[in-house]
């Protein structure tokens, strides 16, 4: 067997179980020490990325690694480490410090690493149940919060469901194919446009495209805000990565351009309405997420490595820009009484210059404004929709993105334009929150000027 294979993961594992070792000792008091020992861990997977020779396959061919899912994984491990250096400040100050924060990140990360790789349903199945339940988990430790349980336990319902669905689904691939093996299959039985179905709707829900976006708002308002950005941000990665692999095997049935269009229209533009009625900003982003979704399901529409290229790029740093925007809006909880209605934001830039300028500097990425790297994504996206002729879906996704102009702009005009009514404690931005927001801008700006440095990377 070839283990090399495996090295990330490996990796990853080996100091999981260390972790999980060294909280059976640990208290309260050993909760920021534990917290970097999972950094270094995160730290180390990322090194062991550029060791891994491939393309490869291994785990009686359960398990395959390329260039395009290496970047995947290289991706989520930076991201799992920015919100590990996030997240440590905020529990501390929320007098909510747990030990087991800091391993569940990291269980979230290898099931999302194994679901990049996976090779057969039965595995993918395994990697994103291992991912789920962590979240799950994450998005409930909040002390003497009840939003955050009722959060975990309406995420735990619906991920069930999809849960349900995936396995369902992954049944009927195995009725009509005779194999758990990804691999195309001409044959268009019933059985299985239904598993494509099934499948596709699974992996909608869990990247909150409409209609299975019930969750969603629910769960990034009560969810502690650095878990928020975290799961908005790094499961997305892995799960358009996985799409973008699944479309070489669905891609010839018309049937799934249907589908995904479906998807697309209904996120895009039913999330860009709704998000005008939001007074939290967190729900706001939510709904930001939900539209996010359908813009990033046009890049399925039909195999054509642009569009494809144009989605992992997009999608890779909309995750650093939510990542973030979500940092920010933790370091303003920390103040007492701070909620995130949208007065709170009121005269945020005389109070704290440096924040709210980082936060309209991802606002304006959302919208898709130069030089920002997310204009790049949403250009190249357009520019593959019209090379495919796909001429409806490119118009469509302009005006998805003119339409959403507006809810982010009363964000900014909040920010900067308006007058603060309530006083609050000053803002206390800490090392780590700090060191993810400058890593977070830097990419989104550079990226943005010169986003041949990831483009290159994204061979298919």
């Amino acid at each position: 067997m070839n283990w090399n294979v495996l090295l990330p993961e490996l990796t990853l594992s080996l100091g999981i179980l260390i972790l999980f070792l060294l909280d059976l000792f640990a208290s309260k008091k050993h909760y920021r020490a534990l917290v970097y020992a999972s950094i270094l861990v995160v730290f180390a997977s990322f090194l062991s990325v550029f060791f891994v020779e491939h393309p490869a396959r291994s785990f009686f061919n359960l398990f395959e690694v390329n260039s395009v899912n290496l970047l995947g994984k290289a991706i989520i491990y930076v991201l799992t480490g920015l919100f590990l250096f996030a997240m440590q400040d905020y529990y501390e100050r929320k007098d909510s410090v747990y030990t087991e924060l800091s391993y569940i990140p990291l269980l979230t990360a290898l099931g999302l690493s194994m679901v990049l790789s996976s090779a057969n349903f039965l595995i993918l199945f395994l990697s994103i149940e291992l991912a789920s339940i962590s979240m799950y988990l994450m998005v409930s430790l909040a002390r003497n919060e009840y939003s955050s349980k009722e959060a975990g336990f309406k995420y735990l319902i619906i991920g069930a469901v999809g849960t349900s669905m995936f396995a369902l689904g992954s049944a009927f691939y195995y009725a009509s194919t005779g194999s758990l093996f990804f691999s195309e299959y001409r044959d268009e039985n019933t059985l299985f446009l239904l598993s494509m179905l099934l499948l596709l709707s699974a992996i909608a829900l869990k990247a909150s495209a409409v209609p299975y976006h019930f969750w969603t708002p629910d769960v990034y308002e009560g969810a502690p805000t650095p878990v928020t950005g975290y799961i908005s941000s790094a499961p997305k990665v892995a799960l358009y990565f996985l799409m973008v692999h699944l479309l070489f095997y669905f891609h010839h049935l018309k049937q799934w351009l249907l589908l995904v269009a479906v998807f697309s229209l209904l996120s895009m533009f039913y999330a860009n309405v709704v998000a005008y009625a939001q007074k939290s900003v967190k729900r706001l982003l939510a709904y930001s997420t939900i539209a996010h979704s359908g813009y990033f399901f046009l890049g399925l529409a039909m195999l054509e490595p642009q569009l494809q290229k144009a989605l992992l790029f997009y999608v890779s740093l909309y995750a650093f820009a939510t990542l973030g925007s979500f940092v920010i809006m933790s370091a303003l909880e920390k103040k007492e009484g701070f909620s995130h209605h949208l007065l709170d934001y009121r005269g945020l830039y005389k109070e704290h210059p440096v924040l709210a300028s980082l936060f309209a500097l991802f606002l304006f990425s959302f919208i898709g404004i130069p030089p920002m790297a997310l204009f790049v994504g949403k250009l190249t996206l357009f520019m593959g929709l019209v090379n495919s002729m796909l001429f409806p879906l490119a118009l469509f996704l302009v005006v998805a993105s003119i339409l959403s102009a507006g809810y982010y702009l009363r964000v900014l005009v909040s920010l900067f334009l308006e007058e603060g009514e309530k006083k609050y404690a000053p803002t206390r931005v800490s090392g780590g929150e700090a060191f993810a927001l400058l890593l977070c801008s830097i990419l989104v700006l550079l990226l943005g000027i010169f986003p041949h440095l990831l483009l290159d990377l994204i061979r298919l």
